[in-house]
């Protein structure tokens, strides 16, 4: 029965995103940006003044060479996954992170057969003080999704030099869902909580302690899921945002500090379906790229359709929603997730670290990637902080 519950509620998961992403569908007016100032490092081509990096490969796609480990905390409430750059080495002999989805279902009744799954992190490893000051990126889950369902996205950018955190959103998360039903999302202020997490990067105490001052909290990047991608669309304003990245969402506003977006989308996604997408590149008025993925629907940007292939049970009517993304018949879900890390990092770290390369990078993404459509527009109220396509 707890099985069954689970497979209903990533039915609901999917299907409410619709709703979320229409509301993200608003008008953009005009802004300016300013650009970055830039200085050797270790990175391989540029960083940031006062960021001292590892050497990252040059192909975003790549995995960094910081192995990436992991904190739960708090935040003004908010039970929040924290990834960072760890020390290297100090990962040797431990056991990697998992996935308990029993987690986030009600009046649960564990057993073994229940899903469970890796991440590629490690919990409580030293964060790697020789480097840094690290920029951050802030996620926003989508509608009864929870914080380590993308973990695949996290992890990989923890391991190039950012300190990730995605927050469980009250009120929209799976458990809410099952409780409450689509009444739930009433009490969901993701927007909200997204800020209480900024302002938590911005002053890390507490919980977040042993980040201060290992921050570059004046270099964060938005990222967010469907209804997470609409809760970030209009936070350009928000001190030290300067990089937005909806995924299978809308578009995003214009801000006086936010300075480059790039939107993401699936071209057989029937819920923030490929029109929506484009429309929302279309309305916004920074700097901006688009990247939409074959065969890919609105389940490619999380980590969960593994266990939505392998289950067994009859979904009747609703099969078609449960598998947006998630089945033989889209893109296998490792090559989707590379496009997804090869894009969304490239966009960062052009940006957020300075990169001389990544802009380059990310403009030969059609040609890498069969299929693959991508457009480009500087805007001339925009300056670019890295390489120029």
């Amino acid at each position: 029965m707890k099985k069954n519950k689970f497979r209903f509620q990533i039915l609901l998961c999917v299907f409410l995103a619709a709703v979320m992403v229409s509301a993200a569908m608003l008008a953009c007016d005009g802004g300016s940006s300013s650009s970055s100032s830039s200085s050797s490092s270790s990175s391989g081509g540029t960083a940031c003044s006062g960021i001292k990096l590892r050497t990252i490969p040059t192909d975003p796609s790549v995995r960094g060479p910081w192995p990436v480990g992991s904190r739960t905390v708090t935040v003004s409430g908010l039970v929040t996954e924290v990834w960072y750059p760890a020390t290297p080495g100090s990962e040797a002999g431990k056991s990697k992170d998992w996935i308990d989805t029993r987690e986030y279902m009600p009046d649960s009744d564990p057993v073994a057969t229940d899903p469970k799954f890796q991440i590629n992190s490690y919990d409580g490893l030293p964060l790697d003080t020789a480097y840094g000051p690290y920029p951050v990126i802030v996620y926003v889950h989508g509608t009864g999704s929870f914080r380590t369902a993308s973990h695949a996205l996290f992890t990989h950018w923890a391991s190039r030099g950012f300190v990730v955190l995605c927050a469980d959103n009250p009120g929209i998360m799976l458990g809410d869902l099952l409780e409450g039903g689509c009444g739930a999302l009433l009490s969901a202020d993701q927007e909200g909580d997204t800020k209480k997490l900024l302002s938590a990067v911005r002053n890390p105490t507490g919980s977040l302690a042993f980040l201060a001052g290992r921050l570059a909290n004046g270099r964060i990047g938005l990222g967010g899921h469907s209804a997470g991608g609409a809760a970030i669309a209009g936070l350009g304003g928000e001190q030290g945002v300067r990089v937005i990245i909806p995924m299978a969402s809308g578009g995003v506003d214009a801000g006086s500090v936010v300075e480059s977006a790039l939107i993401m989308g699936g071209l057989k996604d029937e819920t923030a379906t490929p029109n929506i997408v484009r429309s929302g590149y279309e309305d916004t008025t920074i700097k901006k790229r688009l990247v939409l993925i074959p065969n890919a629907g609105h389940m490619a940007f999380c980590s969960v359709c593994p266990i939505i292939m392998e289950s067994d049970e009859e979904l009747g009517s609703l099969s078609t929603v449960a598998n947006d993304g998630c089945g033989p018949q889209y893109m296998d879900p490792a090559l989707s997730t590379e496009i997804v890390n090869f894009a969304s990092t490239a966009v960062y770290e052009e940006t957020l670290v300075c990169s001389s390369t990544a802009a380059g990078q990310i403009s030969t993404i059609a040609n890498r990637y069969s299929g693959v459509e991508y457009d480009y527009d500087a805007n001339s109220s925009s300056s670019s902080s890295g390489g120029c396509n």
